[in-house]
């Protein structure tokens, strides 16, 4: 799905600028080599990048499989 029409720029893009540790909607753009143009997509890189970030603050803070049961014995 395109997240700015302006510049192309699909959902696959975005993700990937996240995914090389961008944490900023300025961020993805300086990646991806763009600037944001109108501004409609703003919202959607933000959300994005919020997403990203609780799924990976979620899964930092994973109990391993396992670690109860040790820590209990």
């Amino acid at each position: 799905m395109y997240v700015c029409l302006c510049h192309g720029l699909t959902e696959r893009d975005v993700r990937g600028a996240i995914d090389q540790g961008c944490r900023s909607v300025a961020s993805v753009y300086k990646h991806l080599a763009d600037k944001p143009q109108c501004g409609k997509c703003v919202g959607d890189v933000r959300c994005m990048i919020r997403a990203a970030c609780n799924t990976n603050h979620n899964a930092s803070h994973a109990v391993p499989l396992g670690a109860v049961a040790q820590a209990e014995a």
